[in-house]
């Protein structure tokens, strides 16, 4: 396997030259209320949160291989004249070409996003979320429609190397602490939690989408039937993510079962944040032949166990904490998304023990 070097972190440096890009909406966005848009075959970028930055730029030692890249900060301006949205950015001169080098050659292999834009069969399923994602965005935020600019983060794309990606979006977490919030918008939030799985599992789902090989499409739930799951309705919504069709990928479960094992050993050892709620992002290919050429994860290379094709990521650390910041009862809170992880560790193990 081909191993890409880490990507360099990239910050917008004082007042300099700006080049345009190109930016559109992703198409594999399963989760979120907030548009995610694509800058590159290997980039995406979703709205900038102060929380979510420090994060990334003070990430703890040992987590690099459970969240994605950090690439720095872009802005986003939408054009909405003559009927039809157009997205482009603006980035110091130079950081797009940084960004390109820094895949040592191998974009071209990976360049997938191209290869299943809307209009392929293969698209069938996709991209309803991302629509409704962008256009909550635009008629939320009235500087779009005024010809302003909304800073964005760049990150990771984390289905680049995947031929037809199945993606699952769970929002982890027994409670929610978001420090802008308003006592109305906590409460409704806590309601939320207490309906759903994730009082009781201590995660929810929030959308999944999942490549059917007897079809040649995609299937796909938004986060309005995840809230409706009970415990057994998740059970069954793991069994559908995990089927392809025509089989159960046991092989995929097994690796994503040891990859979330050694993510709770990397959050144990960290004392640096403290995350009360997060999403966790399960990849998989849906292609069993397709060969994926990606970067390698140093603790889960020597896995045998499709760790090439499958992959575990934290994301939306909006509402992380850092412990200098926390009360004394925040610190010694059990709320958080251990508990969520070991529940899903829990459910998968059963499910590989009681399926045919």
């Amino acid at each position: 396997m081909q191993q890409i070097e880490k990507m360099p972190q990239i910050e917008v440096m004082g007042e300099t030259e700006l080049e345009r890009v190109a930016v559109t909406p992703f198409v594999h966005q399963v989760g979120g209320h907030t548009c995610v848009l694509q800058v590159t075959p290997n980039v995406v970028c979703k709205p900038y949160q102060e929380n979510e930055v420090l994060f990334y730029t003070k990430l703890p030692e040992g987590l690099e291989d459970f969240v994605p890249f950090y690439r720095g900060v872009i802005n986003i301006k939408c054009d909405t004249s003559n009927g039809c949205i157009k997205f482009h950015g603006e980035v110091p001169k130079g950081i797009m070409e940084v960004i390109q080098n820094s895949y040592g050659g191998i974009t071209n292999g990976i360049s997938l996003i191209e290869n299943n834009m809307p209009g392929s069969e293969t698209k069938e399923g996709l991209r309803t979320w991302s629509d409704q994602c962008v256009r909550r965005q635009i008629d939320r935020y009235g500087y779009w429609s005024e010809g302003r600019s909304q800073k964005f983060i760049m990150l990771e794309n984390l289905v680049a190397p995947y031929r037809f990606p199945c993606v699952m979006d769970l929002k982890m977490g027994t409670s929610h602490r978001s420090p802008d919030a308003s006592e109305a918008k906590k409460r409704l939030l806590e309601e939320r939690w207490l309906a759903s799985t994730s009082a009781s599992l201590g995660f929810r789902m929030c959308g999944i989408q999942v490549y059917k090989n007897d079809s040649k499409s995609y299937v796909s739930h938004d986060k309005y039937f995840g809230r409706g799951l009970d415990q057994n309705g998740v059970k069954d919504e793991m069994l559908n993510f995990f089927h392809d069709g025509l089989s159960l990928r046991k092989d995929v479960i097994a690796s994503i079962v040891t990859k979330l094992r050694q993510m709770l050993t990397a959050l144990d050892k960290q004392s640096t944040f403290k995350l009360f709620s997060c999403s966790l992002l399960i990849l998989y290919e849906g292609d069993a032949n397709f060969a994926i050429t990606s970067r390698e994860v140093p603790s889960v290379s020597s896995l045998d166990l499709s760790s090439s094709t499958t992959d575990v990521r934290l994301i939306d650390f909006a509402n992380a904490i850092e412990t200098s910041s926390c009360s004394k009862e925040d610190l010694t809170s059990k709320a958080g998304i251990r508990f969520g992880i070991k529940s899903l560790v829990e459910l998968l193990e059963d499910v590989l023990k009681t399926s045919p």
